[in-house]
């Protein structure tokens, strides 16, 4: 049995990656921004199967430095990790700038979860061959960098934040699979199709009613995470995007190497002392 940590597991696509995965007889660790909805998804899991370990961290993505407090929690129940699934995002419907100075999503969706990553190394190399998982979407391919709207955008288009948002994590992520490939850690992510779940509060009540008739469910939505998480690490391949199970192609600024290590070195920037020491 492998330790796995999931973000964002009391709803969507999180809620059934974590059920199925308990199923399986995985210790887990869910990293959620309320302990209410954590208590009652451990609750269910440990009445269905009484003898499963689950720990429960909080974790706010829109905070620095609860993502710090967070990893370091992590470390200290589970020193050896076999897998991280970032699968927590969200999709703002107004501007919103952190306490930490930045937009929203990019913050939520691609800043904090390098963060994250970066910050649980430790645990995830002393579990080597280990594993990183992302859950993304397909609209990084409409996804344009544009690195001072990173702190806020003069005219914003929520849609287009999030595809800015989940672009700069699937440069991130493949720039991860680059570097942390010597050290065994595979890092791949993956687009769940379009999904019905809380992520759709973003749009308005009409956009909802005509998406939800298009979207699927998040059964179906989870598939891929939970394909790439039933994968032995050592026989893993890093740096792909995944698509219903199959490789991918991705947005081609991806395979830039120079944009993503620009990108990389503005994130470590914007990161400081939050980042461990090397």
């Amino acid at each position: 049995m492998r330790n796995i940590m999931i973000t964002g597991a009391t709803s969507g696509i999180g809620r059934v990656t974590a059920l199925e995965l308990a199923r399986r007889g995985h210790p887990l660790i869910l990293a959620n921004r309320s302990r209410r909805k954590a208590d009652e998804l451990r609750d269910e899991i440990l009445t269905a199967y009484p003898k499963r370990r689950v720990d429960l961290v909080d974790l706010d993505l829109a905070s620095r430095a609860s993502v710090s407090a967070c990893a370091q929690e992590v470390m200290s129940i589970c020193p050896r990790l076999d897998t991280l699934i970032n699968n927590a995002g969200l999709i703002s419907h107004e501007q919103v700038i952190t306490q930490d100075g930045f937009e929203l999503q990019f913050q939520v969706n691609a800043l904090s979860q390098f963060q994250l990553t970066l910050e649980l190394l430790p645990a995830l190399s002393a579990a080597a061959p280990s594993q990183v998982i992302f859950v993304t979407s397909a609209m990084h391919r409409l996804g344009k960098l544009d690195f001072e709207r990173f702190r806020g955008w003069k005219k914003y288009g929520m849609q287009a934040a999030y595809n800015q948002s989940k672009l700069a994590m699937m440069l991130l992520a493949r720039e991860l699979a680059e570097q942390l490939n010597e050290r065994d850690i595979a890092v791949n992510t993956l687009h769940p199709g379009a999904v019905d779940t809380g992520i759709l509060d973003g749009y308005s009540s009409l956009a909802q009613f005509f998406l939800r008739r298009l979207f699927i469910a998040p059964e179906k939505g989870a598939a891929t995470t939970l394909f790439l998480a039933k994968q032995e690490p050592a026989s893993m391949p890093t740096g792909k995007y995944f698509v219903k199970c199959e490789p991918a192609r991705a947005h081609k600024l991806v395979d830039d190497q120079a944009m993503r290590q620009k990108l990389w070195q503005a994130c470590c920037d914007f990161l400081g002392d939050a980042l461990p020491a090397a």
